[in-house]
């Protein structure tokens, strides 16, 4: 009995939009004025008609809703509790962590390579993960860290030199925010271009950067003080 309803209503429809489009052929010779009125309204009245109630006129089936469409899983495990089963759940380690803050030396204005420096603060915790995920975080608004060359220093005078003609800085530069000297202002805006966190990946016990990479802190101000970087490791 629904079924028949279903199917009933885009007959009718489909009755009335024709009777519609004759009523306007009809106007259209009489007032060919009329001719783009009747094409409005018949496009609007076939928008209107449901899709899925004309495919169910027409015997076909209506498209699978979200709801509808189901997924094999591809993997199942075998057990949850059985230790010798490289499957179980049981077998695979508990995450864990580690934080430690270190504190760096006050550096001058420019860019410096201190990945031998977190290494050897965090070598003892990082050599227990096997897999997982370093994240290093400065504490402070007028430095930053970044990863870039660890080789040739050059790269770093230069990386400096762009940061120093990209933000202008001086008595005639046009910031509002000067009360702790005419570097600090630029000093923000160069920390928030390079950012204040890195994330890098942990393998057997190292972290995996390319041969190339290093860790950068970037001191922005003339003057500087001490930094501290939080460093937390998490992975297996």
């Amino acid at each position: 009995m629904n079924e028949r309803r279903c199917v009933a209503r885009p007959i009718k429809s489909a009755g009335a939009f024709l009777v519609l489009a004759l009523a306007l052929a009809v106007v259209a010779l009489i007032r060919p004025s009329a001719w783009k009125l009747g094409l409005i309204i018949t496009y609007k009245f076939k928008e209107e008609v449901p899709m899925q109630a004309s495919l169910l006129s027409l015997g076909a089936k209506p498209p699978l809703t979200s709801h509808q469409i189901r997924v094999k899983s591809l993997y199942t495990p075998t057990s949850f509790n059985d230790p010798t089963d490289s499957t179980s759940m049981a077998a695979i380690p508990a995450p864990k962590w580690a934080q430690k803050t270190i504190t760096l030396p006050p550096q001058r204005r420019g860019c410096h390579h201190i990945t031998p420096k977190i290494l050897k603060e965090i070598g003892q915790d990082l050599s227990g993960f096997k897999c997982g995920l370093a994240h290093l975080f400065i504490q402070h608004t007028s430095a930053s860290l970044t990863i870039n060359e660890n080789y040739d220093s050059d790269v770093r005078d230069d990386t400096e030199t762009f940061l120093s003609k990209i933000v202008p800085e001086g008595r005639s530069a046009p910031w509002k925010h000067t009360l702790e000297g005419p570097d600090d202002m630029p000093a923000h805006i160069k920390s928030s271009m390079f950012g204040c966190s890195l994330t890098i990946p942990i393998t057997d016990g190292q972290l995996n950067m390319g041969t190339w990479q290093g860790i950068w802190l970037c001191e922005h101000r003339d003057r500087a003080t001490a930094r501290k970087v939080v460093v937390t490791l998490n992975g297996v």
